[in-house]
């Protein structure tokens, strides 16, 4: 009998295991010692086959769900075969370009996006996907605009670092000459842009403290329309979820469970966010046991983090059948996140002429003579 080295063993091992994933999750069934010596091209006979695959199943790596059955893999047996492929495969190029041109012609805003993303990944993946943006009121001011729309009448338009856009009409019981609204936006974007929305709050608040009557308007103005947006993005979802009935839950509480905790799901997205550093983008990989939500444990989630500069602004992501084809699935949310990133950092390109305030003299108020 021929002993094989430590290492030889191993590999073999390791092989083996690796093509009863791949076929399991082709075929859904569970895999035996004859099909693997039929169909493997291994060149090990059926009694070798099953004393490897008896000792998978000692290490955890495969279940034999019936006695006279094949063996399926376990949970460990898909965390050894992703930690394989990492990094191996890359989306088809027809489906990439098929990506990119889908985000080049409709994303213009972030709620666009992240929902266009969600149902982007949801598609192409056959399970859910998923995109999470931090809260607005985590992120940075690059603009705000004050938009006449009639007498006493304005539109308060804010957009953030991460390509987001909020409105907000306005009635004033007071008029403003439209030219002069522009220069006390100018100047007043010189003080904000850049801030935490909860700063930029801040500095508004200080010139409404000041003696200079002529920003006391539109300040009060700006203060109103950011308190808005804060109070808003405490309570707006900014986690989108689709394609959840592509998912086989053992029963309908599972699922109800999941769309009923979308806020613990994005919770469990911002904790991701904040373990991560700047940097290379990073694709984490939760199978089975190790997802914290109970209604995920049947299931494998793949994630990957979007920035905007060296800032993660929020992740995107999918959660599939444990049998996925992971090369492929790993790809493509690594590959998206890609192009979300690229998405982003081509709006601040637009907005970067405009977020360079240049300073504006505004004009003094006349002295009204005393007769």
């Amino acid at each position: 009998m021929r002993i094989l080295k430590p290492e030889t063993a191993k590999e073999r091992e390791d092989k083996i295991l690796r093509w009863i994933v791949q076929e399991f999750a082709q075929t859904k069934r569970p895999v035996s010692s004859d099909m693997i010596a039929k169909k493997a091209k291994m060149g090990v006979s059926s009694a070798t086959v099953r004393n490897i695959m008896k000792k998978l199943e000692d290490e955890g790596l495969l279940h034999q769900e019936h006695t006279s059955g094949g063996r399926v893999p376990t949970d460990k047996a898909y965390r050894a075969y992703v930690d394989y492929l990492a990094g191996m495969q890359a989306v088809a190029l027809k489906e990439k370009e098929s990506i990119q041109r889908e985000y080049d012609s409709r994303m213009d805003e972030m709620d666009t996006l992240l929902a266009q993303t969600s149902r982007m990944l949801a598609s192409l993946s056959h399970s859910a996907g998923f995109a999470f943006s931090s809260p607005v009121a985590e992120q940075n001011v690059v603009r705000l605009d004050f938009i006449p729309l009639g007498p006493g009448a304005i539109l308060a338009v804010m957009v953030t670092d991460s390509g987001n856009v909020r409105h907000l009409p306005v009635k004033l019981n007071y008029e403003i000459h439209p030219r002069r609204l522009r220069l006390l936006a100018a100047f007043l974007n010189q003080e904000v842009s850049g801030l935490p929305l909860r700063e930029a709050k801040r500095r508004l608040w200080q010139h409404l403290n000041e003696d200079s009557s002529e920003l006391r308007d539109v300040a009060d103005l700006a203060r109103r329309f950011l308190e808005d947006v804060e109070q808003r993005s405490a309570q707006e979802s900014e986690f989108y979820l689709e394609g959840m009935g592509q998912l086989d839950f053992s029963g309908m509480t599972g699922a109800i469970g999941l769309m009923e905790e979308r806020r613990r799901l994005a919770g469990l997205m911002e904790e991701k966010m904040r373990s991560l550093s700047s940097g290379e983008r990073h694709v984490d990989i939760a199978i089975g046991a190790e997802n914290e939500l109970k209604e995920l444990r049947g299931f494998s989630m793949i994630t990957c983090p979007y920035r905007a500069g060296e800032r993660v602004m929020g992740m995107v992501g999918i959660i599939g059948p444990k049998y996925m084809e992971y090369p492929r699935m790993i790809s493509l949310v690594n590959f998206i996140g890609e192009v979300v990133e690229t998405t982003i950092s081509h709006w601040e390109d637009m907005l970067a002429p405009e977020s360079k305030i240049i300073p504006l003299e505004y004009d003094e108020p006349r002295k009204r003579s005393r007769k």
